[in-house]
């Protein structure tokens, strides 16, 4: 072959080879964006048939009679939705009703938010699974909290909802420290962030308030006592659970951390750090218990 024909084809194989590797990543970046996409799908529809269409339906209200959907009238839906098509008064069976409300519009903020946060936390996720460089433990973590998340947003649909709002403040709180706990659990979710003191006291210090104020609001009475009805005992048991792995694995992540390092725990975690998480925790609980 000529020596000019070796060059050409010496370039196209250079050439393909850069459109290749330049190229990969794109592919891989696609990849991960399709399977978030989908598991996040199905998480984000699945929790409500659980919910809904599995506990209430199944076992929680089994015995419920079914609606005669011909004979079915409501005469508080106010029909905005429906334009000019339907009037207010004693119209027929819908599956779904909803007012022209700013509660109506505050539902959908907060069914938004929460979606989009748990997407996002998904996209974040399927890329280390993906890699292999996801903690084991931390994505535990992660699983675990989904019920008090969910939890929470359907608590925000029902305040709104029925307008009730005796423990709207409360629930604030817990959900915005669940929140922050949430962050710092996907953030150690990737092994290449590496285990920090501070991080492991704040989710600790957190779910240490959890505990006390959630103990005294109703699980001593409901569970330890008995006082609750059975949905109580196993709502308050979902949302303790979470709370105490919460404060056992990250402490645990932390002696393993101290170990492979040869460190004692004194010598990872700083006095003042130690005195801030008593501090938060006291100051927390106190916030929770007046909220």
């Amino acid at each position: 072959m000529p020596i000019g024909g070796n060059m050409m084809q010496s370039y196209m194989e250079q050439q393909l080879g850069s459109l290749h590797d330049a190229s990969a990543p794109s592919v891989t970046s696609y990849k991960d964006k399709v399977f978030s996409f989908l598991i996040g799908t199905f998480v984000i529809s699945i929790l409500p048939y659980l919910h809904i269409g599995v506990f209430h339906l199944w076992m929680w209200v089994p015995d419920k009679p079914v609606i005669t959907r011909n004979n079915c009238t409501c005469s508080c839906f106010d029909t905005v939705m429906r334009g000019e098509y339907e009037q207010p008064g004693t119209t027929g069976y819908k599956h779904v009703y909803f007012n022209a409300t700013w509660q109506t519009f505050r539902i959908w903020i907060f069914t938004i938010v929460f979606v989009l946060l748990a997407y996002e936390s998904i996209k974040y996720l399927i890329p280390l699974v993906r890699r292999r460089k996801l903690r084991a433990s931390m994505f535990a973590l992660y699983i675990v909290n989904i019920y008090p998340h969910y939890y929470s947003w359907w608590s925000y649909f029902s305040y709104y909802n029925e307008d009730f709002y005796t423990y709207f403040k409360h629930h604030l709180w817990f959900t915005i420290t669940e929140m922050i706990t949430t962050c710092l659990v996907l953030n150690l979710s990737d092994i290449r962030n590496e285990i920090i003191s501070w991080k492991i006291l704040a989710i600790t210090s957190i779910n240490v308030m959890h505990i006390l104020v959630g103990g005294m609001d109703q699980f001593i009475a409901d569970v330890i006592y008995g006082q609750g009805r059975n949905f109580h005992k196993a709502r308050n048991i979902g949302l303790m659970i979470p709370d105490c792995l919460h404060v056992i694995i990250p402490l645990w992540e932390l002696y393993r951390f101290a170990k492979r390092k040869e460190l004692k725990i004194n010598e990872i975690c700083y006095k003042e750090e130690i005195f801030l998480c008593i501090l938060f925790i006291s100051m927390g609980t106190l916030v929770g218990r007046l909220m």
